[in-house]
């Protein structure tokens, strides 16, 4: 990652937090983008090699901006990371469509406007890296969880088609699937009612995900399912889908 340049959005916080402090220390300059300035900033002050840009990745002309300063101020772009998110809980019947809006431009149509102006700098280089934050509710949906897991389900096929198109540019797309990780993410959700929290047991660590991150940056990996429940419920959705949905309803 020496002398890499990178882009994180949704960095203030959790896993964009963690894997910009990982990048940074292994060698890379990384562009920290968040709505919220301050946090940006506090976290810019543990790392010389972390550079904060606020960006509201549903502002196309932050984003542009995001970018462009980004090539001004280091030449190039060679990784940039999707991560911004914001999570819902609702039942579809009670779901306000405002606030299905707001997920799906911020999951899938944040992802959509920073890859697309990302993809003509790492073209016209002949080389560069998305990474797309999915989730392992990308393959398997689980009740009061459906405009995220629609979100989610969206990024994948994204995804996996702007992997066909750009790989004779010399450009890799990597998914990376989480499972439930212990972070400020399901504090800021919009809920209706109900915990926030899908378990009462701690998540994966943050800092674990980063270092997932990092390995599949530099391992050029496709796609990478974190935790052994994710790759067994993919599985099992496949071969055993009445048992999965079975056993989700039973969650309700």
């Amino acid at each position: 990652m020496k002398g890499k340049v990178v882009i994180i959005t949704g960095a203030s916080s959790g896993i964009g937090k963690e894997t910009a402090r990982a990048l940074a220390h292994a060698g890379a300059t990384v562009v920290i983008a968040a709505r919220r300035a301050e946090p940006l900033r506090q976290l810019a002050a543990t790392h010389p090699g972390l550079v904060p840009i606020p960006a509201d990745v549903t502002d196309d002309t932050a984003v542009t901006r995001l970018i462009e300063t980004t090539v001004e101020k280091f030449g190039r772009l060679d990784i940039l990371i999707n991560n911004a998110g914001l999570g819902m809980r609702a039942l579809v019947e009670k779901t306000k469509p405002e606030d299905a809006r707001q997920v799906m431009d911020i999951n899938f149509f944040g992802v959509l406007r920073c890859t697309q102006a990302a993809l003509p700098i790492m073209r016209r280089q002949g080389a560069g890296q998305i990474v797309n934050i999915a989730s392992v509710l990308a393959v398997i949906a689980t009740p009061r969880n459906s405009i995220y897991c629609a979100s989610k389900f969206a990024l994948l096929a994204f995804s996996d088609a702007l992997r066909l198109e750009v790989r004779s540019a010399g450009i890799d797309v990597i998914t990376i699937l989480p499972g439930y990780t212990d972070t400020p993410f399901f504090d800021n959700l919009v809920r209706y009612d109900g915990s926030a929290r899908m378990s009462p047991f701690a998540g994966q660590r943050p800092e674990h995900v980063a270092q997932v991150i990092l390995r599949a940056c530099r391992r050029r990996r496709r796609q990478v399912s974190l935790t052994f429940l994710g790759i067994l419920g993919g599985w099992a959705k496949r071969l055993v889908p009445g048992f999965v949905d079975w056993s989700l309803r039973r969650s309700v």
